[in-house]
C-alpha cells in the first residue's frame, strides 16, 4: 500500500484498499464466531479481547489526500513529458509553501552563502528550473534559452555552479540528444526526486519500506560479492606462493 500512494497508482491503491477492508471484516466475523462458540462450549475467560492487533478499517479511504497524490502524479508526468513549466503551475497551486520558501530564500543575500544551511528542497527546485532550461533550449533556441537563464538562474548560478554550469554547457552542442542532460532518463530521474521532495514536505518518507529492503539488500550483497573476490585472489595468490619452482 505504500508503495502504490508513493507513487501514485491511486485507482490500484483504493481496489487493494476495498479488498484489504473486506477480508479483514471476513476475518473478524470469523473470529467473532469462533470466540462466541468457545464461549458456549466452555465458560472460561478469553485473552481475545487483550490482544492488540492492527485495524485494517483505520486505512479509511476518506483518511487518505487523494488531491495531493493526484497532484503529485500530474507533476511527475509534465516533468517526464518535458512540461516543466506545468510542473512548477502545479506545484505553485498545489503545494505553494514549497515555492514560497525557494522565492524567500533567493531575495536573502545572506543564506545564498552557504548550501549547508539551506533545507534540501532548494536544491531541488534549482535543479528543475535548469531542466526547464533545457526544454526551453530544446524547443525554442539559444536566445530564449539565455533570457531564461538570466531570470532564473542569477540569485542561485553561484551557489549551485556545477550545476548551473552543466546545464548552460548545452548551447554550445549541436545535437542535444547526445547529452545526458536532454535523456529521457533525466526527465524521470528528476521527476523522481521532485515527488520526493514534495513527500517530505507533506512529512512523509521519500523512500519506501520496501525500496530500502531493496536497497539494503543490494548493499550487502555487493558486499558479500566483494568478500568472495578478496578471498577467492587471496587463495590464488597462496597457491602461487607455495608452487616449487621447476
Amino acid at each position: 500500500m505504500e508503495y502504490l500512494l508513493h507513487y501514485c497508482y491511486k485507482d490500484t491503491a483504493k481496489a487493494l484498499l476495498d479488498e484489504m477492508q473486506h477480508l479483514d471484516e471476513c476475518s473478524k466475523a470469523i473470529k467473532l464466531k469462533v470466540h462466541n462458540a468457545d464461549d458456549q462450549a466452555v465458560n472460561v475467560p478469553s485473552n481475545h479481547d487483550k490482544k492488540h492487533t492492527v485495524d485494517i478499517s483505520m486505512l479509511d479511504k476518506n483518511n487518505i489526500e487523494w488531491n495531493h497524490i493526484d497532484a503529485r502524479k500530474d507533476i511527475h508526468n509534465a516533468i517526464r513529458e518535458g512540461d516543466i513549466g506545468r510542473a512548477f503551475t502545479l506545484i505553485e497551486k498545489h503545494f505553494p509553501d514549497l515555492m514560497r520558501i525557494y522565492n524567500t530564500i533567493n531575495r536573502m543575500e545572506v543564506a545564498l552563502q552557504d548550501r549547508s544551511t539551506l533545507p534540501k528542497s532548494h536544491c531541488t527546485i534549482y535543479k528543475l528550473r535548469c531542466q526547464q532550461f533545457v526544454e526551453t533550449l530544446r524547443s525554442s533556441g539559444p536566445i530564449e534559452a539565455i533570457q531564461f537563464a538570466k531570470f532564473y538562474f542569477r540569485p542561485c548560478s553561484k551557489l549551485y555552479k556545477e550545476l548551473t554550469d552543466d546545464a548552460t554547457s548545452l548551447i554550445a552542442y549541436t545535437d542535444l540528444a547526445s547529452h545526458d542532460r536532454s535523456s529521457q532518463h533525466h526527465r524521470d530521474r528528476i521527476a523522481d526526486e521532485v515527488n520526493e521532495m514534495i513527500l517530505e514536505s507533506q512529512h512523509f518518507s521519500p523512500q519506501t519500506a520496501l525500496e530500502k529492503l531493496w536497497r539494503q539488500k543490494t548493499a550487502i550483497q555487493v558486499e558479500l560479492d566483494n568478500q568472495k573476490r578478496q578471498a577467492s585472489s587471496q587463495d590464488q595468490q597462496e597457491l602461487e606462493n607455495t608452487k616449487t619452482p621447476m
